[in-house]
């Protein structure tokens, strides 16, 4: 393997464990995220009152969708741009 190429697979692999890493955590990122976001918003309700039971459980909700997300698409990218890599 050429230097280059060892660089590229770390550089992918890192990018893998990311998404991995995202889809993993992303339950506890999202309540730690909806706590301080919260504490903040109780902290400062002149800027943004706190927010509902109802509205905190959303908020959960968005944020868990979106890391998930997050997570999917940095492992498809990873594996697709090791695709074109390695078939060329």
């Amino acid at each position: 393997m050429t230097d280059g190429s060892v660089q590229f697979v770390a550089v992918d692999a890192s990018v893998a464990l990311a998404g991995i890493a995202l889809l993993y955590w992303s339950d506890l990122l999202s309540k730690k995220y909806n706590a301080w976001t919260t504490r903040l918003r109780t902290q400062f309700p002149s800027i943004n009152p706190p927010p509902t039971p109802k509205m905190a459980q959303l908020n959960y909700m968005v944020m868990l969708n979106l890391l998930r997300t997050c997570g999917i698409v940095l492992i498809a990218a990873a594996l697709w741009a090791a695709s074109t890599y390695f078939h060329r």
